[in-house]
Order: structure tokens, then C-alpha cells, then sequence
């Protein structure tokens, strides 16, 4: 978490305290290390999430100056948050194209330019369509499994619907650290872009590209083969 933090905050390269926006900011990983140092709002549609957040936040005491979580869809961001106040914007890890439609995707992107000073950045990390469609090819469904520590597995089915440009997913993480084996089940569609339709839509949203690289913590791009894109963009109107 800290090293997508630093890439973000190296790529904006400012020296003073910025005023940022954590869109989708779950359990406020990214949120309580931004506010280390500038002044954070988080924002999730997620009240247990928020709920692990603030407890989190109540944990750290020199932090809580800097932070505030809000419950709110980032679909009306704006209602939420002041306008054209804050310096930047992030998106991360991978919490853009969740809803029903594309027109609603790209609200989200108006809603983050309303809410931004001019010349305000915005960090949009999400998946990458060509590389999605290279990664998973035609199979119904692609299973993908790892143990992310010892005894928690995360079990992943995955298609993408190449006529609609969205992922079908399946999740499935098995619990076993303790005596009592836990399994949570979750199923989730995301509506997914290739990088020069996620360009298009930020420059038809105001905005400039300045930047793009893959992981959130800094890999090279590959249009064609990288799984993630992250894109910096600047408020241009």
C-alpha cells in the first residue's frame, strides 16, 4: 500500500500540503497514509468498510486532523464533497466500472472533475480491456488461485464478455488460519475499457492525460498485455 501511495504522490510531484479525495476508499488503506501528510477525505458506498476504516482512524490519533471518512455514491460525489476544492483525486486499485452502465461510468468521471481545482490532478486505476482480453482469451471461466498467506486462499473465476466489454466474476476465499475453516462467496460485473476508450472518456470529461503506467505501484504498460492501467490526468477545463 505504501509503495502505490509514494508512486502517486512522486508522479504529482508537489512539495506542499495537498487537499485529496480517496474515491472508493473501503477500509482506508490508501486514505490513512496520504493523510500522513495532506488533508484526506474518504468515501466508500460500503458502511462496513467505513465502519473498519473509522476504527482504524480512531486508532490513530496524530492522524485523525488530517482525515475524514464519508459514506456516499460516487456517482453524486459532488453532493458529498465541495466543488472545484481539491487537489487531487485517486481511484485506486481497481474501483472504477462497477455500474449497470457506461453512462453511468463516465458521471463518475464528471462528478471527479466538478470536485477538482483547475489543473487538480486524478489518478484512475483500473483494468486494462486488451489485456483483459488477452489474459483470459475465450475460456468460460478462467479459475485463478493463490494462497495470499498462510492458510487464506482467494479462488478467482473469471470471464469476460468480449461482445459487452465486462468481466463476470467469481470469488471465493476459504478461511482456514484458525480451527473453525471460514468460506466467503462474492460475485461482482465490471464494465471493462480498453486505454484508448478510458483516454477518450477523460478528455471528454476535461481532462488532460499526463501519464500512464500498469500495477498502481508502478510496472510498465503494455496496451496489449498489461492486466491493470493506471492513468494520471490533469483538470483542464
Amino acid at each position: 500500500t505504501k509503495s502505490e501511495v509514494d508512486k502517486v504522490l512522486s508522479e504529482i510531484n508537489s512539495q506542499k500540503k495537498m487537499s485529496i479525495l480517496d474515491l472508493c476508499c473501503g477500509e482506508g488503506r490508501h486514505s490513512l497514509i496520504f493523510a500522513k501528510k495532506h488533508s484526506v477525505m474518504g468515501l466508500d458506498y460500503s458502511k462496513d468498510f467505513l465502519k473498519v476504516a473509522n476504527t482504524k482512524l480512531k486508532k490513530s490519533k496524530s492522524l485523525q486532523k488530517n482525515l475524514k471518512f464519508i459514506h456516499g455514491n460516487m456517482k453524486f460525489t459532488s453532493k458529498y464533497v465541495p466543488e472545484n476544492h481539491f487537489e487531487l483525486v485517486t481511484s485506486m486499485y481497481n474501483s472504477f466500472g462497477y455500474f449497470d452502465t457506461r453512462a453511468e461510468d463516465f458521471k463518475v468521471l464528471q462528478e471527479v472533475n466538478a470536485v477538482l481545482k483547475m489543473g487538480g490532478h486524478f489518478v484512475v486505476n483500473t483494468l486494462n480491456g486488451n489485456g483483459v482480453a488477452y489474459h483470459l482469451g475465450d475460456q468460460k471461466p478462467t479459475g485463478v488461485g493463490s494462497e495470499v498467506e498462510k492458510n487464506l486462499f482467494i479462488l478467482d473465476n473469471a470471464y469476460l464478455d468480449k461482445k459487452e466489454m465486462r468481466t463476470y466474476s467469481d470469488w471465493k476465499i476459504i478461511d482456514a488460519r484458525t480451527s473453525k475453516t471460514k468460506i466467503f462467496r462474492g460475485h461482482f460485473i465490471q464494465n471493462v475499457y480498453t486505454h484508448k476508450e478510458l483516454q477518450s472518456l477523460l478528455k471528454k470529461a476535461g481532462f488532460k492525460i499526463v501519464k500512464t503506467w500498469g500495477a498502481l505501484h508502478g510496472t510498465d504498460f503494455d496496451e496489449k498485455t498489461s492486466w491493470h492501467q493506471t492513468i494520471l490526468a490533469k483538470k483542464i477545463k
